[in-house]
């Protein structure tokens, strides 16, 4: 009967050693396995709050992302400020950016969100998490957590960033910092999904552009208005050092009324800000580039300078000069929430 007993007891540790061994995973089993489920998914859809504290006051999205495989992307980014939507798509034709309630479109040959993905997309945060050999892993039965680096071009401040994953990979929240761990953006996962069914319209421009959202009244036609007068200009709150506003004055671009901030220093640069009436642009030679609150296209001249384009509340904005990139990304993302003057 002893021996019975020993013999059991003697099982059970082995059981027990054996779970030990090959039950628990190591922080290297878990990025194998991250790598894995991005091979194998066919798509998903999330919604999430992503919460942006880059500016005076933090500004808040909903987030809707769904992905198909291998290239289909349909992004809905409403403010709760503004109760204002707009969608970024890439399908078979291109990418476009839609703000469907002004029914306008940008669209420009890309390989977004390869080149720059965006801090709500999956695979940005799986990448990131793979790609940093220099990855801090902590782990419990439910949860893992990642402190990685944050490679986001255009904004050397965002230095670090905190991942958090279910024990079956799905996302829960993220976090980036910069150098003094200072929260800039934080994103909260309220649903994922892994292999959705979706239909053959759910990344079509024309049916995304009449998605339910209503359109704003229509505003006064361009070029009925008084070039000299109060235009709402927009002026941005982030100056780079050592550069000052010059003049600030009305112009014609594009065959419509617009308004030119001039700025010199150790930058010399332009913003021109109009209300175009053409429904869709093409930017076949522009690359986007994420603004957080919107995707602007960028482009270079052939003198070396740039040209960063973006659209908010139906404001195009067109910013030239000399600016590095990561600057103008900094001007662009200051225009956000600034009321016209």
């Amino acid at each position: 009967m002893k021996r019975r007993a020993f013999g059991l007891v003697m099982v059970l540790l082995l059981a027990l050693v054996v779970t030990g061994c090959f039950g628990t995973k190591t922080p290297e089993d878990v990025v194998n396995d991250l790598g894995g489920k991005l091979e194998k998914i066919t798509g998903y859809k999330t919604n999430a709050i992503l919460t942006l504290q880059t500016g005076t006051t933090p500004q808040q999205y909903d987030v809707e992302v769904w992905f198909s495989k291998p290239t289909n992307y349909r992004v809905a980014l409403t403010s709760k400020q503004r109760n204002i939507t707009q969608i970024i798509l890439r399908n078979d034709e291109g990418v476009f950016v839609l703000t469907p309630h002004l029914k306008k479109s940008f669209r420009f040959q890309s390989g977004w969100p390869e080149n720059n993905g965006p801090l709500y997309l999956y695979e940005t945060l799986v990448h990131s998490i793979i790609d940093d050999t220099t990855r801090k892993v902590k782990m419990d039965d439910k949860e893992y957590m990642f402190e990685v680096k944050a490679n986001y071009s255009g904004n050397r401040s965002f230095s670090k960033q905190k991942i958090w994953l279910t024990d079956e990979l799905i996302p829960k929240k993220a976090e980036i910092m910069d150098n003094n761990s200072n929260k800039l953006v934080d994103i909260q996962f309220t649903e994922f999904v892994f292999n959705p069914e979706f239909t053959k319209d759910d990344f079509n421009k024309d049916k995304n552009m009449t998605s339910g959202i209503q359109a704003v009244p229509a505003m006064s036609q361009p070029g009925t208005e008084d070039l000299t007068s109060d235009f709402g200009t927009i002026e941005p709150t982030y100056l780079p050092a050592g550069v000052k506003l010059e003049s600030v004055g009305p112009v014609t671009y594009k065959e419509e009324r617009a308004v030119v901030l001039k700025y010199q220093g150790n930058f010399n640069y332009s913003l021109i800000e109009n209300r175009p009436s053409a429904t869709s642009v093409w930017m076949e030679e522009s690359e986007p580039v994420d603004l957080m609150f919107t995707i602007g296209a960028i482009s270079h001249t052939a003198d070396n300078k740039r040209v960063l384009k973006w659209e908010l509340d139906g404001v195009e904005f067109k910013l030239a000069g000399d600016l590095p990139e990561e600057e103008m990304i900094k001007v662009a993302q200051s225009t956000y929430g600034v009321g016209g003057k």
